[in-house]
């Protein structure tokens, strides 16, 4: 499964950052793209338990921002405080993966945030 685990990880980070420039060049279609690729490795990783947590857990504390707040959004249910941290931090600089960081937090601490 390691090489699965590996493969995965990859594409994760290669949706996750085509997510975030697409979001910040305000290409809505090449987002929801990348979002519905996000959306099937995430099936994927959830399907290999705690190996895929802890590759996400691994994605919330990479260097690039749009990674992060995706492997962060994609952790709150199993890892709260953790994601939460991550987010609000995020959230505090400027532009479009911010301002994701920021309404992910917000809605999921007010309990309006369903996560599939």
């Amino acid at each position: 499964m390691g090489n699965q685990i590996d493969a995965l990880e990859l594409k994760y980070r290669k949706y996750a950052e085509a997510y975030g420039a697409a979001a910040v060049r305000g290409d809505v279609r090449a987002t929801n793209r990348n979002s519905n690729k996000l959306a099937e490795i995430l099936t994927k990783l959830r399907a290999c338990g705690e190996q895929g947590k802890a590759v996400l857990r691994r994605l919330m504390n990479d260097g690039s921002d749009a990674i992060a707040v995706s492997a962060a959004f994609d952790s709150l249910p199993f890892a709260e405080t953790e994601a939460l941290k991550i987010l609000d931090v995020i959230a505090k600089k400027a532009g479009p993966i911010a301002l994701d960081a920021m309404m992910c937090a917000k809605l999921w601490r007010a309990g309006e945030l369903k996560i599939c």
